[in-house]
């Protein structure tokens, strides 16, 4: 494994390009074309820090810059940019514009800027490392912090997993970092030089970049990120509607229906609607990847009814996410009499954990009293690698109905709704929600 990176890391203040001779980076000419993730880390991590370098000077064309702005617009979360750059090179097209790829045309313009410069420069070895590692562009914090326009300086950075397994081990609440350069996009010339026979250089001192460092600088980082193939959506099952369009769900105090005088034709829903991270799950500068199973007896299953679903690091906060969980909330369609019990577990992203859990269902009965009891329970037991898990808790029907919904735990009120509060990490992230039943009544 390679000594800690960050013992090598040169902070500047008003960092320039200077000469390759007189301040330059010695790193040694070797084939890209190898999957080195994992056969050398090292040398894989050589080689993305020359091509986040490369990059840099692809994004002195505004063109190139405008399209990665673009790209933001490429899936559902508009707050950030995460999109594949093989992608990218294998459809030479700009996914927003359907037109040639601007940062393609430039990443070709620039090979021909260096081998003027009489340097040895395969593009095509460049494309190669891309496509046999799986290369992307991460942005968290790119859109809407800053004006296109404005931009006269970006940095580039570089993620490995070796990085944060690093850091994780440390610390496991740590929050991340990565290194980079911090690059004057109006200077003329190169900012790496590649020499096949002898050495290639980086013009430019290195800085440390995490949340706060971006939140100031425009950054993009690179590398072989694991969610870059999650398929999207976010797993969820299907809300569907009342039998009449004409009768909307209300909480139950607005009704008068609690747990003993509810009718036989009464439909009880249960919904989630309001939820939030206030702070991040995942260390820079991955986003939050939240999972939730939701089991009752008669609804027993071990997929995930949300599976992965993002949340961008600029998204944290003390703000509710609107949509988060789709149909307005809903969680359970129907909350039958015959489940005593539903319910929850929740879990975010983060390498080297695993999901075990079990959870209890039980059904239930209706006694002479009017009283609901237990009957049979059944045993769920989840697994999921790569997560952790910060909660695992049932909710009871009738205390839902009769009420508890309206309790504060602690933590105030959202709407008339309590709001619950469960820490994910030891530097006061929680992720918080409310929860209350629905009942139509026609």
């Amino acid at each position: 494994m390679k000594k800690s990176i960050y013992l090598s890391i040169l902070l500047f203040v008003g960092l320039g390009i200077s000469s390759c001779q007189e301040h330059g980076q010695e790193i040694t000419g070797t084939d890209l074309t190898n999957t080195l993730e994992v056969s050398d880390p090292e040398l894989y991590e050589q080689k993305l820090e020359q091509l986040s370098l490369y990059m840099g000077e692809v994004f002195k064309d505004r063109e190139a810059l405008r399209e990665l702005f673009e790209l933001a617009e490429a899936d559902e979360h508009k707050e950030d940019i995460d999109y594949s750059l093989k992608q990218l090179f294998e459809t030479n097209e700009n996914p927003m514009t359907r037109q040639r790829s601007a940062i393609v045309n430039s990443f070709y313009r620039n090979a021909a800027n260096h081998r003027t410069s009489g340097e040895d420069l395969d593009p095509q070895e460049l494309i190669d490392f891309i496509n046999a590692n799986n290369i992307s562009m991460l942005a968290p914090y790119m859109v809407g912090y800053f004006n296109l326009d404005s931009i006269q300086e970006l940095t580039v950075s570089w993620w490995t997993k070796e990085m944060e397994e690093e850091g994780l081990a440390g610390n496991p609440d740590w929050e991340g970092e990565t290194p980079g350069y911090r690059l004057r996009l109006g200077e003329d010339g190169n900012f790496i030089r590649f020499r096949a026979a002898g050495a290639n250089y980086f013009t430019s001192g290195k800085v440390l970049v995490g949340d706060d460092y971006a939140v100031e600088n425009p950054t993009v980082v690179f590398g072989n990120f694991d969610d870059e193939f999650l398929p999207p959506g976010d797993g969820g099952i299907g809300g569907g509607g009342s039998n009449d369009p004409n009768v909307e769900p209300r909480l139950p105090h607005e009704l008068g229906v609690n747990c003993s005088n509810e009718r036989s034709g009464d439909i009880v829903r249960w919904y989630m609607p309001h939820f939030r991270l206030t702070g991040n799950t995942r260390s820079w500068p991955h986003p939050n990847r939240i999972t939730i199973w939701i089991n009752a007896s008669t609804n027993q299953s071990t997929v995930p009814f949300i599976n992965e679903k993002k949340i961008t690091r600029g998204e944290v906060g003390n703000t509710w996410l609107s949509g988060f969980i789709p149909n307005d909330g809903l969680i359970a369609t129907s909350w039958e009499q015959i489940n005593y019990n539903q319910n929850i577990v929740m879990a975010f992203k983060k390498p080297s954990n695993r999901v075990k859990e079990t959870v209890v269902v039980f059904g239930a009965k209706q006694t002479s009293a009017g009283v609901y009891e237990t009957t049979s329970s059944a045993t769920v037991r989840l697994e999921k690698s790569m997560h952790k898990t910060f909660l695992n808790q049932a909710w009871l029907r009738c205390g839902e109905l009769n009420g508890n919904y309206r309790v504060s735990v602690g933590n105030g009120l959202e709407d008339g709704i309590a709001i619950y509060s469960y820490s994910v990490s030891d530097n006061g992230a929680k992720c918080e929600f409310t929860l209350a039943p629905k009942v139509i009544r026609f």
